[in-house]
């Protein structure tokens, strides 16, 4: 994360912050931005690149933090473990879907075609989601020095937007399908063999549930297969 950066994450940040900079201080121009660049009602009156200019139009200072900060972090191990047209390739076709998924379920289930979305938040979940497909068990290190497995830490940031999804006073079906959209196309997209994958992994612990195999390690195993 404390390495140079690249020209393609230089990019991507200087985009992201100086279009919020313009919404910030420019107030003129913001009915405009959130009408015609954020995704919302204009889509479906044929405004058909709201799901991808949204992703540049945020509207709130903390989700262009989370924004920046992941770009920076996922995005640059993404772009380094499976280059540079794979990593944008995820950020635009993961957010651009899950911006779909959020419009099309929020037209039907929740909002109506009043709800209003900005930000690259889903886009920088397909990254995260990619980064722990990608790197799986390798520990990385956090501030003050705590380590988690790569796979965990996406793990989390799913969990983190499943949780925000359910904690308002109704559920968020929308949001909750577009994270579901952007970790899947972060899983099958980060590395291949998605599907295969992922039914070994099934396989293999419904093994070890049959036949209970005893986890290795310095833990103590449960009381009933002590001698």
């Amino acid at each position: 994360m404390g390495g140079r950066l690249t020209p393609t994450i230089r990019a991507l940040l200087i985009a992201e912050a100086a279009i919020y900079v313009i919404y910030l201080f420019v107030r003129p121009l913001r009915p405009a931005m959130i009408g015609h660049l954020a995704l919302g009602p204009g889509f479906f009156a044929g405004e058909i690149w709201q799901p991808l200019t949204a992703l540049f139009v945020h509207l709130d200072p903390s989700p262009l933090i989370f924004s920046l900060l992941g770009i920076w972090w996922a995005g640059e191990a993404v772009e380094r473990a499976r280059g540079t047209r794979r990593m944008v390739a995820l950020f635009l076709v993961g957010g651009v879907l899950a911006n779909l998924a959020f419009a099309e379920v929020g037209r039907h289930l929740f909002y109506g075609a009043g709800a209003i979305l900005g930000g690259a938040s889903f886009a920088v979940l397909t990254l995260f989601v990619a980064f722990g497909r990608i790197y799986g068990r390798t520990p990385m290190q956090l501030l003050g020095g705590f380590q988690i497995q790569a796979r965990y830490l996406a793990i989390a940031f799913v969990a983190w937007n499943v949780v925000a999804a359910l904690a308002g006073p109704a559920v968020d079906w929308a949001s909750l399908a577009a994270t579901a959209v952007a970790a899947a196309v972060g899983y099958f997209g980060g590395a291949s063999g998605g599907l295969e994958a992922l039914w070994e992994a099934l396989k293999i612990r419904r093994l070890r549930r049959r036949y209970r195999v005893i986890e290795g390690g310095a833990g103590r195993p449960p009381k009933n297969f002590m001698n």
